[in-house]
């Protein structure tokens, strides 16, 4: 028996491999069950289970003092290889600077390089809680149109996530597609 306790699903294991599907229903303690390789949609639906945006964002995030120059800024995301900081001021995240923040409101505006990080950060910081869906933060980025989301909780940065660590966990096979696969390399008896 393979147990997996993530989306609560039992498959049952048979000589020639996974032969029965058991959905276990944690609200009404229903047992379902589904022999050979037919599944019903309710039990496919219940292997997936959507992550939070705690699991797909990226923590450690580089920061900034909002006092800082825009040369100090740069220097650090060329020291850590990062495509973005975030400004704070009195520890608490204000704003966002990137690559195309520097190239748009620096370089092409012939700004001084002593130039403060706070004149150049996109501001207000458009945030997400790490317990809210990938959904809502989705919404979130394209209603703002923007790249990344500052996740804070409780007032303190806790990480970013960006539309590159959606495209990497859409490109990672879903346990769906996993179990469907094994079914279905399964002769039919």
């Amino acid at each position: 028996m393979v147990i997996c306790f993530f989306c609560f699903v039992q498959l049952a294991q048979t000589g020639s491999g996974f032969r029965f599907l058991v959905t276990l229903c944690k609200r009404s303690s229903r047992v379902e069950s589904c022999s050979k390789t037919f599944i019903r949609l309710k039990t496919i639906c219940l292997l997936e289970k959507m992550p939070k945006v705690k699991h797909l964002m990226t923590k450690g995030v580089l920061t900034i003092d909002s006092r800082k120059t825009v040369v100090e800024a740069a220097e650090l995301m060329s020291l850590k290889e990062v495509g973005d900081i975030v400004v704070t001021g009195a520890e608490v995240p204000t704003g966002i600077v990137t690559e195309r923040d520097f190239v748009r409101r620096v370089i092409a505006k012939r700004r001084p390089l002593d130039t403060r990080i706070s004149e150049i950060m996109s501001t207000p910081l458009i945030t997400i809680g790490p317990n809210d869906s990938l959904n809502e933060a989705a919404r979130k980025m394209v209603y703002n149109q923007i790249r990344r989301l500052a996740v804070v909780e409780r007032h303190k940065l806790v990480g970013v996530i960006t539309v590159s660590d959606f495209a990497r966990h859409l490109s990672k096979k879903t346990i769906t597609e996993n179990v469907l696969e094994a079914i279905w390399r399964q002769p039919v008896t």
